[in-house]
């Protein structure tokens, strides 16, 4: 494992375990909100004694037993605070088992029955890290892999771009854009690797639009360098020379003014 691939496992792990902490203060959060006055007036008695068991269930690590009764609650108390908040308890518990997509689907259930919580940071953010895990691999050592499957990086700035705006004061925001960056950087080599087989292949209009939408998409991705070179050998091969010349001027520029 190369030296910044532990050093980004590194982060991420340090990041996740800050995430864990914040949970046991998540769980008072769900409780003190489940059991304030206010909302005593929209929830039933049933529901109430319905999440209290679940909620018991999913500590002492009962979680299939957890699921039935959230499901049970959201189904039965449709439309009230508790069962809105037990899609948020599902998505947790689908999160802890590493069930990526159903997680990620009662998070979003959660935001669209109830979109102005306090709470909305923490779930955007919980989006966030469910679809960079999606591309982690491996047993003993899990790493990420910029050859699979695209659309987590996607979500994730997608996501990022929607939590940056809206909730830039968050106490998230750290986690979050450590992630982003990762996910653009993943994404940023699969285009490479796909303008490189274009290139290999001779399709050299293909690897020229690859290569045009890596330097207008990722300026912070570390190859942009090779990727100009790449792209006026394209340019010649294509035979367009005058474009390829461009590009010379442009590095050259670029290159005087960093010395």
């Amino acid at each position: 494992m190369s030296a910044v691939t532990k050093s980004r496992w590194f982060a991420i792990e340090s990041a996740t375990k800050a995430r864990n902490s914040i949970i046991l203060f998540i769980q008072f959060s769900f409780l003190s909100f489940a059991c304030s006055p206010v909302q005593d007036t929209n929830i039933r008695t049933p529901a109430r004694e319905l999440y209290n068991q679940a909620i018991i269930a999913s500590e002492d690590q009962f979680y299939t037993e957890a699921e039935e009764l959230f499901r049970q609650l959201s189904n039965e108390y449709s439309g009230t605070q508790l069962a809105t908040l037990a899609y948020l308890q599902l998505g947790e518990l689908f999160f802890k088992r590493n069930n990526w997509d159903d997680a990620e689907v009662n998070y979003r259930s959660f935001l669209i029955r109830n979109p102005n919580s306090h709470l909305t940071p923490y779930v955007i953010s919980q989006i966030i890290s469910l679809n960079y895990e999606k591309n982690r691999y491996g047993v003993f050592i899990r790493e990420r892999s910029f050859d699979r499957d695209m659309e987590p990086n996607r979500k994730i700035i997608q996501e990022y771009q929607r939590f940056y705006l809206l909730y830039r004061q968050s106490n998230y925001l750290e986690d979050v854009t450590e992630l982003l960056s990762n996910a653009s950087n993943d994404l940023a080599e699969y285009e490479f690797v796909v303008g490189e087989y274009y290139f290999s292949q001779q399709a050299y209009n293909s690897a020229i639009t690859r290569y045009l939408y890596l330097l207008k998409n990722f300026p912070k991705f570390e190859r942009r360098n090779q990727i100009a070179e790449r792209l006026i050998d394209a340019y010649e091969n294509n035979q367009q020379p005058e474009k390829a010349n461009s590009i010379r001027i442009i590095l050259k520029l670029q290159s005087s003014q960093s010395t």
